[in-house]
């Protein structure tokens, strides 16, 4: 093997990248600086301009996206919130029990999204079972609609990253040698002190990712603020889709598009930054 030999081996993947990701990107900034059409057409043909980037940029654009970078932070806490608990007691399991748990966890990817979020719109209208257990229990005194807010937006992008923050977390305390958490407990730490020493710290790798990911996720989020939130409360992504196809300005939806792009980017190396120096530059 020379030492050329990796660099070839990789090439047909570099060149899968820059042919499906940097070209679409490229042509995506480039539509973005164009005018909108005039009646026919996308955009209008040989036009520059800046404009696009400048209605993302006046004070509703930087509320949305706002909203966005806080509902991605929700969904990342969220995820992380649950999946760690979850992913704690699937690994307490034993093996049976666990290869149970883990298919019962990826089982919902196997439904469509589509189908998932209208199933969390039945669930939540004011004639689903969540609305008439609340009326039962003397919570509400009437049936109330829950699938129009930012709470059941929230709830379903939670639910389709759940998997994902689930199995990262499991591999990461998959590595964790159950004899040093034996050893802690033989030296007089107790149940609590011993996670709190030993398995957290050595799971903050996995729930740095699984909160990355839920952060990315949620940034980008489309189809939970799309369905289920109040139409006063969406994403950009809901706004880069309202753009394009209602109202049929195709250069300001794709000004969103990089917007939202470079958000995400910047929001995910901000978050590992960050991360990393909370953990001691580990």
């Amino acid at each position: 093997m020379t030492r050329t030999t990796p660099y070839l081996l990789a090439s047909p993947a570099g060149l899968l990248v820059a042919g499906l990701l940097l070209g679409p990107l490229v042509l995506l900034v480039r539509v973005s600086l164009y005018e909108p059409a005039d009646g026919r057409g996308f955009f209008t043909p040989g036009t520059w301009t800046l404009d696009n980037f400048v209605a993302v940029a006046d004070p509703a654009g930087l509320r949305l996206l706002g909203f966005t970078a806080a509902f991605g932070a929700a969904v990342a806490a969220a995820s992380v919130g649950v999946g760690y608990p979850l992913a704690l007691f699937v690994r307490s399991l034993g093996p049976t029990a666990k290869r149970i748990a883990v298919a019962a966890v990826i089982l919902p990817k196997l439904a469509s999204a589509l189908v998932v979020m209208f199933g969390l719109q039945q669930l939540l209208s004011a004639a689903g079972p969540v609305s008439r257990a609340l009326v039962a229990l003397g919570v509400v005194p009437e049936p109330v609609t829950l699938s129009r807010s930012v709470f059941a937006a929230l709830l379903g992008e939670v639910y389709l990253v759940l998997p994902y923050a689930v199995l990262v977390l499991l591999i990461q305390l998959g590595r964790i040698d159950p004899a040093w958490e034996a050893a802690a407990r033989g030296l007089g730490a107790g149940r609590w002190q011993a996670f709190r020493r030993v398995t957290l710290p050595l799971t903050v790798p996995g729930l740095v990712l699984a909160g990355q990911l839920g952060l990315m996720w949620g940034v980008g989020a489309f189809l939970g603020p799309m369905l289920l939130a109040n139409p006063a409360d969406q994403t950009l992504a809901v706004d880069v889709h309202r753009q394009a196809f209602d109202r049929q300005n195709w250069p300001r939806a794709a000004a969103g598009a990089v917007v939202l792009t470079l958000s995400a980017a910047g929001l995910g190396a901000a978050f590992a930054v960050a991360a990393r120096r909370l953990g001691g530059g580990r």
